[in-house]
């Protein structure tokens, strides 16, 4: 599913957006960044039209936080 961990609104210029962000951010904010992403996309599950898709945005982030804090 490239529009979950490739949406083109986010990979416009070289640097990916989430990849920018990390470099920006000391380690405890982006674990934070990334808790509230989980929590966003969890939270609206079922009003955005396609609870799926916003599953796989959680998991997304839930498997970049792990690769952050392994």
């Amino acid at each position: 599913m490239d529009d979950i961990s490739k949406p083109k609104h986010y990979t416009q210029g070289t640097v990916e957006c989430l990849d920018a962000i990390d470099s920006m951010l000391e380690q405890s904010s982006g674990i934070d960044f990334y808790r509230t992403q989980i929590v966003k996309y969890m939270w609206r599950l079922r009003d955005k039209g396609d609870p799926l898709k916003d599953a796989y945005k959680a998991k997304f982030y839930l498997d970049r936080l792990i690769q952050k804090l392994s």
